[in-house]
């Protein structure tokens, strides 16, 4: 069922100068210290970084980044889901012998599966819903011989989507080609939430990041725009936000939830909410 591509995009966020020029140029509401990052090598192509307690966006964050090269041809990326009900990441990526994950995109809470396009290896799992909100289904990850992060092309979605073996649509964009992307004034991009968001760069490779929220005076949470410039700040050329909320998870064997998911309201890593879909790292 999964679809492996390999492909891979920079982290520039260990301690170098490069690295707080990137972020003291796009960031006009606050800035990261080399000093708030930690640091822990998983593999040779594995790099967990986590902010914490940082006043980034001049408010307390918990940000976990996982950076995962690719260029050595060891790791693939995929879509997954779950076609019955709804299932936490971490049983998820398990299933898929991941060696990490993030969650996906939105989905019905009720009845589960997805409420945008979803293609997973070959199959188109769900079609296209032009009643759900707009902001949603502006973008997507596409894998194929190729993996793009881009706008969805609404009109012509039956013919694109032959050049792709797994597709996940979801939204708002964050960044393309580089540029940061000015968020609509909606409730849902202007309040603070936790967030999920997945980033490409020109370095060839991915990003997973969360930033975990509603922990008062631990984790706050971003609006849209705030995790657009934290992207654009990672240096990716082209991001786009995932679920989040009480979905937002990030996932590493042999650690499980290493971020701090806010469904049971608790400030530690066992509130992850059980989800529909999600993309996960794997070895070819």
């Amino acid at each position: 069922m999964i679809k492996k591509l390999l492909f891979g995009i920079v982290l520039l966020i260990v301690c170098s100068s490069t690295f707080s020029q990137k972020v003291d140029h796009v960031s006009e509401l606050g800035k990261f210290s080399n000093e708030s990052w930690s640091k822990e090598k998983i593999n040779n192509s594995i790099t967990w970084y986590t902010l914490r307690n940082n006043k980034f966006i001049d408010d307390l964050q918990r940000i976990s980044v996982l950076k995962i090269d690719l260029k050595k041809n060891r790791y693939g990326v995929s879509v997954v889901y779950s076609d019955s009900t709804r299932i936490l990441l971490s049983e998820m990526a398990e299933n898929h012998n991941a060696m990490a994950a993030i969650n996906g995109t939105f989905f019905n809470m009720k009845k589960g599966g997805a409420v945008v396009f979803l293609k997973v290896n070959n199959q188109v799992v769900t079609s296209p819903n032009p009643e759900s909100k707009a902001f949603i289904r502006e973008a997507a990850l596409a894998v194929g011989d190729s993996v793009t992060i881009s706008a969805f092309p609404k009109n012509n979605w039956k013919k694109w989507h032959t050049n792709y073996e797994d597709i996940m649509v979801s939204g708002p964009v964050l960044v393309t080609r580089g540029k940061l992307i000015e968020p609509d004034s909606v409730s849902f991009n202007l309040t603070k939430h936790p967030r999920s968001a997945i980033g490409i760069t020109n370095d060839y490779e991915m990003l997973f990041v969360t930033a975990d929220g509603r922990h008062k005076n631990r984790a706050n949470g971003l609006t849209i725009k705030e995790l657009g410039i934290l992207m654009k700040a990672l240096n990716c050329k082209d991001a786009m936000n995932l679920d989040g909320g009480g979905s937002t998870t990030l996932w590493l064997k042999k650690k499980g939830v290493i971020n701090y998911p806010s469904d049971n309201k608790i400030f530690d890593h066992e509130g992850a909410r059980a989800i529909a879909n999600g993309i996960i790292i794997s070895k070819n």
